[in-house]
C-alpha cells in the first residue's frame, strides 16, 4: 500500500549526488522549498502580525513560501 503524501508531504530529501553530474542541482533554476515546519511557523507569525485574520492560511503559507524562498535566494 502506498502512503498518500499532500504537497506539503512531498519529500524534501534528494540521494546524494555530485552537484557536478546533476543539472538539476540549485543554482541551475532549481527552486529549493523551506522545510514544512519552517514554512508553518514564518505562516504563524504572518497570521499573528495580521491580527489573527481567520480565513487566510492559504495566503499566509503561499506568502510564507515566497518570503522563505526570497530570502534563501538572496544568499
Amino acid at each position: 500500500m502506498h502512503a498518500h503524501l499532500t504537497h506539503s508531504e512531498t519529500p524534501r530529501t534528494a540521494a546524494a549526488v555530485d552537484p557536478r553530474q546533476n543539472d538539476m542541482h540549485p543554482g541551475r533554476g532549481v527552486i529549493v522549498m523551506p522545510a514544512h515546519d519552517v514554512i508553518a511557523r514564518r505562516a504563524y507569525y504572518i497570521y499573528v502580525k495580521s491580527g489573527c485574520k481567520q480565513g487566510q492560511c492559504k495566503q499566509n503559507w503561499h506568502q510564507a513560501e515566497t518570503e522563505l524562498q526570497a530570502a534563501d535566494h538572496r544568499r
